[in-house]
């Protein structure tokens, strides 16, 4: 009988054939291997390709167009390799055989899940983003700022081995990869001053242009300020994010966060304009500029009055992405997971391991003793203690630190076979979320694709859970990079998911 193998994320079989003789008849794929015996030479080639495929295509449905030809392609060159009596052949469709790389982990029934995973889980582990079939995680590109030609010739190579891995879907912004300074001018235009505000970034989406193709699907946003309120803004914004990227059309197109950039506020004058976001985001779907549409930073009372106003003008709205992970849980993140899925739109995870936090990478002593405010927050948020200075975004942070959470966080990787940033990014897809972890090296793609292809017990799950709300505190981020505002220029603006 075939051999059963168990996946995580469900079963496959190997049939094995010897002594093929060219008599006639055809296998099924359920069929024990001493019945293919009679099949004849010209039906081995369907033979490999209908059982090869049906092995995948069952397990992911989703995936059979696209696996067709790959299938195809492998079976041919089993079958002109063959001894023309005699075949032995292994009816699996493993990225590897495919040479999709490294992908889900495999083992035989009864036995612990390893760390090992073989690379294309993202091909077969994927979801839905409006109309966009996607991996069930992303890949952030907000720190892919080149400083040199060294810095691009890195960044490109991330971005083609996630590719390579099927991980092919892409976050960025029409602000991203450009120099905090650079930025400047356009903050202080925010204040009304007479300053050249035209340049707003934009190098990462052109670099992507350059990496991807029409096959990897991108993610960009429109970053509302004070000069660009109106629906005309979006629409010319993701205009200049398709030209970027070198497309008609952008995948999926996102208002970066809600109208919160009133630098007359405190005078008390104020001029909030969500709704003509909107119905920017309506004109450029319906221009075709937006095959999709979602927006950022909405909580669940912003959301539904933003699918409402979508909906009335024939525009579903795709995604919200928002600040989410283990340790960032009680500040509406989770009503918003749950808001996300009530209206059936993709709830998108940025920040999923909390800077490294939730990496099992970042520890005491690598960063004891450094002096930039990144590296003394990230310690702090560690070990405990008290914060200071400006802009001071960790805060005071209790005795210990989030000791207890990375103890528990160890126990499930260990038991699991994963590593701890695999448990992380794990946990959140379980909550119903597409995380989307950054990477700056080829390595961290392929741990993170690691957290593809199986998911966490509910028990698991739970303990993680325990561990998190035992915590007093959450992750507020550090320094000028923060969970729940965006500096521009003369302070800090905030929203909140409520």
């Amino acid at each position: 009988m075939p051999t059963r193998y168990n996946w995580s994320g469900g079963s496959a079989m190997v049939l094995v054939a010897s002594d093929i003789h060219s008599t006639g008849g055809r296998a099924d794929l359920a069929q024990p291997a001493a019945d293919i015996a009679p099949c004849m030479r010209a039906s081995k080639l369907p033979i490999v390709v209908s059982a090869m495929h049906a092995g995948l295509s069952g397990l992911w449905p989703s995936t059979r167009p696209a696996l067709a030809p790959r299938s195809t392609r492998f079976a041919r060159s089993i079958v002109s390799t063959t001894r023309p009596r005699r075949m032995l052949f292994l009816v699996l469709l493993l990225p590897a055989a495919l040479k999709l790389g490294v992908g889900p982990s495999f083992n035989t029934l009864g036995t612990t899940p390893t760390s090992r995973v073989l690379s294309g889980a993202a091909y077969f582990d994927r979801t839905k983003i409006g109309t966009l079939d996607v991996p069930w995680m992303g890949l952030g590109t907000i720190a892919w700022s080149q400083d040199s030609e060294e810095d691009k010739a890195q960044f490109a190579a991330v971005a083609r081995a996630a590719v390579s891995d099927g991980l092919n879907l892409f976050d960025t912004a029409e602000r991203y990869g450009a120099k905090a300074h650079a930025l400047v001018p356009a903050a202080l235009a925010a204040l009304g001053l007479p300053v050249k505000n035209d340049y707003l970034g934009g190098d990462t989406e052109t670099l992507l242009g350059e990496w991807t193709s029409s096959s990897s699907t991108v993610m960009t946003k429109f970053a509302p300020t004070p000069w660009r309120g109106d629906a005309k803004a979006v629409v010319e914004a993701c205009r200049g994010s398709a030209a970027r990227l070198g497309r008609e059309s952008v995948d999926l197109m996102q208002v970066h966060m809600p109208d919160i950039i009133q630098p007359f506020a405190a005078f008390g004058v104020e001029n909030r304009r969500e709704e003509a976001h909107w119905d920017g985001l309506a004109e450029c779907y319906h221009e075709g500029l937006a095959k999709n549409v979602g927006v950022s930073n909405y909580g669940p009372t912003l959301l539904a009055r933003c699918h409402e106003h979508l909906a009335k003008r024939g525009v579903p709205l795709a995604s919200n992405q928002i600040h989410f992970n283990l340790l960032y849980r009680r500040q509406g993140s989770l009503r918003t997971v749950e808001a996300c899925k009530e209206l059936g739109i993709a709830c998108l995870a940025y920040y999923p391991l909390a800077m490294g936090l939730l990496s099992g990478k970042l520890t005491p002593s690598a960063l004891r003793g450094k002096t930039d405010t990144r590296s003394v927050e990230l310690l702090r948020y560690l070990e405990g203690g008290k914060g200071g200075g400006w802009p001071n975004t960790a805060g005071d942070i209790p005795d210990g630190g989030i000791r207890t959470l990375l103890i528990a966080l160890e126990e499930v990787a260990t038991r699991t076979g994963r590593t701890p940033a695999q448990v992380s990014l794990n946990w959140i897809m379980c909550k119903g979320a597409i995380p989307i972890p950054g990477a700056k090296s080829v390595l961290q793609v392929r741990d993170n694709a690691g957290a593809l292809g199986w998911r966490l017990s509910k028990e698991d799950v739970a303990v993680l859970d325990v561990a998190a709300d035992v915590l007093e505190f959450e992750f507020r981020g550090s320094g000028f990079q923060t969970a729940d505002s965006k500096f521009v220029g003369y302070g800090f603006e905030r929203w909140r998911l409520d």
